[in-house]
């Protein structure tokens, strides 16, 4: 791997690596949460971890060992670029074909759909009351307001019980953005 310019960037690579590494085996670790965000927001976002979802999580986690990850607890750290990785889950919350592909230096990372990101951050902000959540749909939701599959946003957020601050959210993105 090469040197990385950015927090970001690390974060990419490391995924990159382990993609690549899972790749023969037909597994796809997928971001989800606050790395999501920052890949959506071009870095404006940003946060310590990556979040991984991993259908076969025992096997990330040896790849992870063998790239030099050490288990702190129930991340991984990586000390060369003092990373740490995540598995919280294995099962994607949204739908898996909406998931989005990033190319990184040759590397190839998967990155949970915007509208499923911004399901899971609508839930954070209706279920745990968090501002910082509500915040960042807001910013997302202006700055791709062009670009959103709005009905199948509006119908999973239905689906979640956040619909009326996601129609609040997009109600000031149009007359803001």
């Amino acid at each position: 791997m090469r040197t990385a310019q950015t927090e970001l960037e690390k974060k990419l690579l490391i995924v990159g690596e382990l993609t690549r590494y899972l790749a023969s085996e037909g597994i796809r670790p997928i971001i989800v949460g606050g790395t999501a965000v920052e890949i959506y927001s071009a870095g404006e976002y940003q946060t310590y971890d990556v979040d991984l979802v991993v259908a076969q999580r025992e096997r990330a986690i040896q790849v992870l060992e063998a790239m030099g990850f050490q288990r702190v607890g129930r991340v991984w750290h990586y000390p060369y670029w003092d990373t740490v990785v995540e598995i919280p889950g294995v099962h994607l919350a949204g739908d898996i074909a909406r998931v989005n592909l990033v190319d990184i230096d040759g590397y190839h990372v998967y990155c949970i759909g915007l509208e499923d990101l911004l399901i899971d951050r609508l839930n954070a902000a209706v279920y745990r009351g968090s501002r910082e959540d509500h915040r960042w749909v807001a910013t997302l939701l202006r700055a791709y307001q062009n670009e959103l599959d709005l009905e199948y946003l509006r119908t999973r957020a239905g689906e979640e019980g956040v619909l009326t601050l996601l129609d609040e959210l997009w109600q000031e993105a149009r007359s803001n953005g």
